[in-house]
């Protein structure tokens, strides 16, 4: 029995550690993100130096082809896909939470037989085909508000798929708890439907889908780097990790430090997620 527990609390331990490490290396990433390019001397698209000057005390990531300064442009090209990936997983989370709760929650069998056959078409999709047809219709060149051509394409593309994931999550998790006890308890004591999806379904199905959300953040991000080298990225001269690493991909021999460095700092960015993601999942079950 104390052996049990002590396993228990290491874990418990294990993953504190894990979660406020990676809660540290994120609030870093997005507080560098929004510093850096405040603060700097230089624009991200200002020519400042020689072209293709390493890492140094003066250029901390080195000078890309232009000459312009990796350092602030990383961090720009980090505030574009952090705030594209915040967006797109907080419109994302609401959306196919209530719907998939509103679908697991209905009584009306042809509502989520229909609902249901949309999201399974949707996910079976090759997910960068349909992404790349819908930018296209959406249009590269668009612009919107403070965002630069290309980025809204990208979020109504990635939207218009990324809700049917939180969806699916939603109602197999309100299927789940529509069968326990607390629930059939309320169900027989009178409380309205209303009062049982609202007090008992939707916490702990937000729960779940809150727990992917964090983890999708670091997807959306990856799929707007991604789009990047199938040129139907953010649009030149707009700094932004996947067009950065594209725009170096050529010179890796002799300027690494174009590709390697924003590609470090996604992964950092990755691993941060992943740790607080890897936490959160740990301590539903």
């Amino acid at each position: 029995m104390k052996l049990g527990l002590r396993s228990r609390g290491s874990r418990g331990r294990k993953r504190s550690i894990a979660l406020w490490c990676g809660v540290g290396l994120f609030v870093a990433v997005v507080l560098l993100s929004i510093l850096v390019p405040i603060f700097s001397a230089y624009g991200p698209n200002q020519l400042v130096a020689k072209p293709f000057q390493a890492p140094s005390a003066s250029h901390l990531f080195g000078t890309d082809a232009l000459g312009r300064d990796l350092f602030v442009r990383v961090w720009a090209g980090g505030r574009l896909d952090l705030a594209i990936a915040f967006i797109v997983v907080g419109i994302s989370f609401l959306v196919g939470t209530l719907i998939g709760i509103a679908t697991g929650a209905s009584h009306r069998r042809w509502l989520d037989s229909l609902v249901m056959r949309f999201i399974d078409a949707l996910i079976a999709f090759p997910f960068l085909v349909l992404i790349l047809a819908l930018i296209v219709v959406v249009g590269r060149d668009r612009s919107a508000w403070v965002l630069p051509a290309g980025a809204p394409a990208i979020i109504i593309a990635i939207l218009l798929i990324d809700w049917s994931i939180y969806g699916r999550l939603a109602r197999g998790e309100t299927l789940s708890l529509r069968s326990r006890d607390f629930v059939t308890a309320g169900q027989m004591i009178g409380y309205p439907q209303r009062r049982i999806v609202s007090r008992h379904l939707l916490p702990g199905v937000m729960r779940i889908t809150a727990a992917y959300a964090v983890a999708d953040v670091i997807l959306v991000i990856v799929a707007t780097a991604s789009l990047s080298f199938l040129g139907a990225g953010v649009q030149a001269p707009t700094a932004e990790w996947g067009s950065i690493m594209y725009e170096g991909r050529t010179v890796l021999a002799n300027a690494w430090w174009v590709s390697v460095i924003p590609g470090v700092v996604l992964a950092f960015t990755g691993l941060a997620v992943g740790l607080i993601a890897d936490a959160l999942l740990n301590v539903e079950r």
